[in-house]
């Protein structure tokens, strides 16, 4: 099982004013890593599927767990597998780290869809395929 990640700091705009992570600001990181894991772990970038194919891949259904606080500058790893992929969504387990142990774990089903009719789309076999490397299709969990 391949699992994409990427490091992110906790900045001041991520903070409350306690200087804990603000638990939204967390859905603005992961929709940047989810970007990046479109861009660089599929191959697909988020300009040219929006803007240029007209397509878009909205967030249709998030669970999360909040398991220790994050405080300004701490660095987390953010991670992402694959657990299904469906005719036109796909599942996808996301969690972050830092040394001191897990932070979040959340689950996220995203569909793809027609940005001019807003009906779901099949994903198309060559975004598919790149979809399949970072399947994990034994259940582990972080």
């Amino acid at each position: 099982m391949a699992i994409f990640s990427r490091a992110r700091k906790i900045r001041f705009a991520h903070t409350d004013a306690a200087g804990i992570a603000f638990y939204p600001r967390y859905f603005g990181m992961i929709n940047d890593f989810i970007e990046d894991w479109f861009g660089d772990g599929l191959g697909f970038d988020f300009k040219h599927l929006h803007i240029d194919e007209k397509r878009a891949v909205p967030t249709v259904h998030i669970e999360a767990d909040f398991i220790g606080a994050s405080r300004m500058h701490d660095e987390l790893t953010f991670k992402l597998t694959v657990t299904k992929i469906g005719t036109s969504s796909v599942h996808l387990r996301i969690w972050a780290a830092a040394e001191d142990g897990d932070r979040f774990r959340m689950t996220f089903v995203i569909a793809h869809m027609d940005m001019e009719n807003g009906k779901s789309l099949p994903w198309p076999d060559d975004m598919r395929h790149a979809m399949q490397q970072w399947l994990d299709d034994q259940g582990e969990r972080p």
